[in-house]
């Protein structure tokens, strides 16, 4: 009876701290192994649970959840048990969108996706497809909070000393913020927060699901605000004037519409620069197939590459669209729904299907939201092909080809871009391969040549296979280089190979992608030695096809005297036939000699070239097109 009695007066006492106390247990855990289910379930970190990097992970996540939970216990301390139920639900649900989300386009949902309300319509029309039974264990907590409410009401507390519990209550939400605080910042500080501008899921993988939504909202807001700026007078003239003289000084046609009607093919190919082509090596040309066919092609040896922060999906948005990337971090990322006047929309526009392919995750650089705006409709990615042969990251280029083709319909008139990836970077792949590099075997350099024989004859198979459907005579091709193959750290290497200095100069001078157009049948060809950059591809290929592009920042090749051509790189280095301007050192050189020039003399020249990057800058980041049609 007196044992009796003493529990009695226990839980008159103590019981509501203990139910509380089980309560914040339960949501906690619960959270947690949502968490867990999704890290893992998905794939984004994989077993065994004690490396660091899921360490760090949840670290980060519990941190996170113990602040989540800490300010709401702060703030809704007298309806607590409601209010974490709620969050919980609305968590829970989140994290249910994201696992169905990411079994079809490999990356959790993003403020951008859901901004394009028909492109998410793709999945919610699949969702009974995606779900697993697997996955109520999402959702099959949420009636215990039914559980803890009967047992409450069941035990009638009697708390006399009610002020005093909600004192308990404050004190532990202080104490759960402070205590997310080192957790979070520990794995914070020791992640490698650059990577996310490359691709988001890795905000994911290393500091959990809950954080990559924070980063992915934050990113998105502050795009919006900027975006949603009103547009100045001064903007409005730049921009509109520009665009007025551009269109007076197009008076030359040459070539207008030899290609018209015909399907388009793009390769672009990962890190291959023009100093690989008409070049040998032990007696071995490195690329033999496409040596020849640039005697059959229109060749621009002279094309610099313009990527910033998004490095090859940089080089992407210049093909399509003709505008330069953002000016930090990477386009794809920063504005992704912006309105592009874009090829691939003006193709669909005269009855095209188009499609991009690429054998990587469909998630990488953001390409599964932004292909869709861009007016590439169908995304045949790594989800799509059959892993036969692995080269470097993924699918090996000759496979890639091959499967590709025939992924796509060519019955109808076709847009297909291509983006190569064996030859990425570090080149790892091609050890063993067998082509002679000389004194070059194992390094970096050699592994690089090697990845450009390779690559030389993934493209002609795949030349072969377009021959082979009736597809090759009603095609015009355009293959180029994305960005930059050896970077300075093996400088040494590749300037002994080319037989040049190392200097700022030298090097800069080397830093040029090729690009091909090949038209079958079309008996048209030539070398064009005007210097030109990435943005310039579209206006060149439109006007092949007969296709007026208006609103690019780019010139057309075809139609620029060698005198007029010029680079403008995205840091604002500048690159003509007469001269090069470095921003790096702010000197100017000498094209052909490398001597130092007075810069006083070039300034004017350089100003105006660099109001390419201004007018770009301003339809980028004011979203212009969106706001305002130019007549």
């Amino acid at each position: 009876m007196t044992n009796e009695k003493g529990f009695k007066s226990f839980l008159s006492r103590y019981g509501r701290v203990i139910f509380d106390f089980l309560y914040f247990a339960y949501f906690i855990t619960a959270i947690m192994c949502k968490i867990f289910y999704y890290q893992f379930g998905s794939g984004l970190n994989e077993f065994p649970l004690t490396t660091m990097l899921n360490f760090k992970m949840l670290l980060a996540s519990l941190g996170i959840v113990l602040g989540i939970f800490g300010f709401t216990l702060f703030i809704f301390v007298k309806q607590s048990r409601f209010s974490l139920f709620i969050i919980n639900l609305l968590l829970s649900l989140v994290i249910l969108a994201d696992v169905l989300y990411f079994r079809y386009y490999t990356t959790p949902i993003n403020m951008a996706l859901l901004y394009q309300v028909g492109y998410v319509g793709d999945v919610s029309s699949s969702i009974q497809s995606l779900f697993r039974m697997r996955d109520i264990v999402l959702l099959i907590d949420l009636p215990i909070y039914f559980v803890f409410r009967y047992i409450y009401k069941k035990l009638k507390f009697r708390d006399r000393e009610y002020r005093h519990k909600i004192k308990i209550r404050w004190g532990v939400s202080i104490l759960a913020i402070i205590m997310s605080i080192p957790m979070f910042h520990y794995s914070y500080n020791n992640s490698s927060i650059m990577h996310y501008q490359w691709d988001r899921n890795y905000a994911a993988r290393d500091l959990g699901i809950l954080y990559y939504h924070y980063y992915d909202m934050q990113q998105f807001t502050k795009e919006e605000i900027a975006k949603r700026q009103p547009l100045t007078e001064e903007e409005i003239n730049l921009v509109e004037g520009y665009f007025n003289e551009k269109w007076a000084n197009d008076t030359v046609n040459a070539y207008y519409g030899v290609a018209e009607g015909k399907n388009l093919v793009i390769i672009q190919m990962e890190a291959l620069q023009t100093f690989l082509y008409e070049n040998t090596i032990e007696g071995q040309e490195i690329t033999p197939f496409l040596n020849d066919l640039i005697e059959e092609s229109f060749y621009f040896p002279n094309i610099y590459y313009q990527v910033g922060g998004g490095n090859t999906s940089d080089s992407e948005f210049m093909a399509n669209v003709s505008l330069y990337p953002a000016s930090s971090g990477a386009v794809y990322f920063r504005f992704p729904q912006n309105k592009y006047y874009s090829f691939p929309n003006a193709l669909k526009d005269r009855g095209y299907n188009t499609y991009s392919l690429h054998a990587y995750k469909p998630s990488f650089w953001n390409r599964s939201a932004v292909y869709p705006n861009l007016g590439l409709d169908t995304f045949i990615n790594y989800n799509d092909f059959t892993i036969d042969k692995k080269v470097g990251w993924a699918l090996g280029d000759e496979s890639f080809f091959k499967q590709g083709l025939e992924l796509m319909n060519t019955e109808d008139p076709f847009y297909g871009f291509f983006v190569t990836l064996s030859s990425h970077h570090p080149y790892d792949a091609f050890y063993g391969y067998d082509f002679n590099v000389g004194k070059y075997e194992d390094t970096q350099v050699g592994n690089y040549i090697k990845s450009a024989n390779y690559v030389d004859k993934s493209i002609e198979a795949f030349f072969q296979d377009m021959k082979a459907k009736g597809l090759y005579e009603n095609t015009i091709f355009a293959i180029y280089g994305d960005h930059a193959g050896i970077f300075e750290d093996q400088a040494d290497d590749l300037t002994d190979f080319l037989d040049i200095p190392y200097n700022e100069y030298e090097w800069q001078k080397i830093q040029k992608i090729p690009l091909i157009i090949h038209v079958p049948g079309a008996d048209v060809n030539g070398r064009i030695e005007t210097v030109g950059g990435q943005v310039d591809t579209m206006p060149t290929i439109a006007n092949l096809m007969g296709i007026d592009m208006p609103y690019t920042i780019g010139k057309d090749l075809m139609n620029t005297e060698i005198e007029d051509g010029y680079a403008v790189l995205r840091y604002s280095s500048v690159m003509t036939d007469q001269f090069m301007y470095l921003s790096s050192t702010g000197e100017v050189y000498d094209m052909e000699t490398g001597e130092l020039l007075d810069k006083a003399l070039y300034e004017d020249e350089i100003k105006k070239y660099q109001q390419d990057l201004i007018i770009s800058d301003i339809i980028l980041e004011k979203d212009y097109f969106n706001k305002r049609t130019i007549e």
